[in-house]
């Protein structure tokens, strides 16, 4: 039994992609577009506890199911998320459904940053809106729980938030929050914020709305959406970053970083015992859910004093439910 310290991995399966993001340039690797054997993945420790199915477009991969079916078989008990564009409806239903039967608790996170034509501009698809929502519907039909709309913040759709996040309300999803980050090898492009204190100001608004709420799940992503405020505002964490040592990214070549953001390579599938957990600069001057949730779990304590500070707060003001 493989067991190493490492609790979340991040897998990018693919760098195929049906979409033309603005924020993102994966869709234009045209070179080494080498992808590993679901087979190597059976070097990923037994002790992980969550797993991001990234790509690219995950659902392009024939072997995805495949590639599920081995990570569950060496990670039954861990929490497996598959993000996507929605884009090809008709193929992520049909692979899903393959899925769900032998891992019924999957979770899919689908990519809506805007409503309607704002988020066909992003994604830089024609009636991509439209082809997301109906992928979110046609997932729940198919018994899929654990589902999730992902909005990316960046300067030009900072109006989009609110509109996004009662759709999530009326759709009965959860909505996770990121905002645009820089990274040369995987998303292959600088993204500059400028509008910070708007960007600021909507933030606040979904932490207050988060923590409103009776859902403790949800108090938690208020204590994420707190650190990317503090980090939009100062650049610093607010807790400290423990990628490479508790998460990992590994691409589809089978590279392993210590997190998507980096271009230092840790480590491969073929060799996963020798990998170099040593302090990684580029991931700690990032604050995304992937280099957080660790954090958040090592510093469980200071996550709930925070929120039992703010819900006092809230009850005291007569704003929580």
């Amino acid at each position: 039994m493989i067991k190493s310290n490492i609790k979340e991995a991040v897998i990018a399966v693919t760098y195929r992609c049906n979409s033309r993001c603005r924020m993102c340039n994966i869709w234009q690797i045209r070179e080494n577009r080498a992808e590993f054997h679901p087979n190597q993945l059976n070097s990923i420790p037994q002790n992980i506890k969550d797993i991001n199915i990234t790509g690219g477009e995950p659902f392009l991969r024939q072997d995805l199911v495949e590639i599920i079916k081995v990570l569950n078989r060496n990670n039954p008990k861990a929490n497996i998320i598959i993000s996507s564009n929605g884009f090809a409806t008709k193929l992520i239903i049909g692979k899903i459904k393959e899925i769900i039967k032998f891992k019924p608790d999957i979770g899919v996170a689908v990519s809506l940053d805007g409503i309607g034509q704002a988020h066909n501009e992003i994604r830089r698809i024609e009636d991509g809106y439209n082809m997301a929502v109906t992928t979110i519907g046609l997932l729940k039909n198919a018994g899929v729980k654990k589902l999730k709309i992902g909005f990316t913040i960046g300067d030009y759709n900072i109006s989009e938030l609110k509109k996004v996040y009662e759709l999530s309300q009326e759709l009965g999803v959860e909505l996770t929050i990121a905002a645009v980050h820089s990274s040369e090898n995987y998303f292959g492009k600088e993204n500059h914020i400028e509008r910070k204190r708007e960007i600021i100001g909507e933030l606040e608004w979904l932490m207050h709305e988060e923590l409103c709420c009776k859902n403790p799940k949800r108090w938690a992503r208020a204590y994420f959406t707190h650190g990317l405020i503090e980090f939009l505002k100062n650049g610093k964490r607010i807790l400290p970053d423990y990628s490479g040592r508790l998460s990992i990214f590994i691409d589809p070549r089978g590279a392993i970083y210590p997190c998507d953001v980096s271009t230092k390579v840790i480590g491969k599938l073929t060799n996963f015992g020798n990998i170099d957990s040593s302090e990684v600069a580029e991931c700690a001057s990032s604050w995304m859910i992937c280099t957080a949730r660790q954090a958040m779990k090592k510093h469980k304590f200071r996550v709930v004093g925070w929120i039992m500070v703010n819900k006092i707060k809230l009850l005291m003001l007569g704003k929580t439910s």
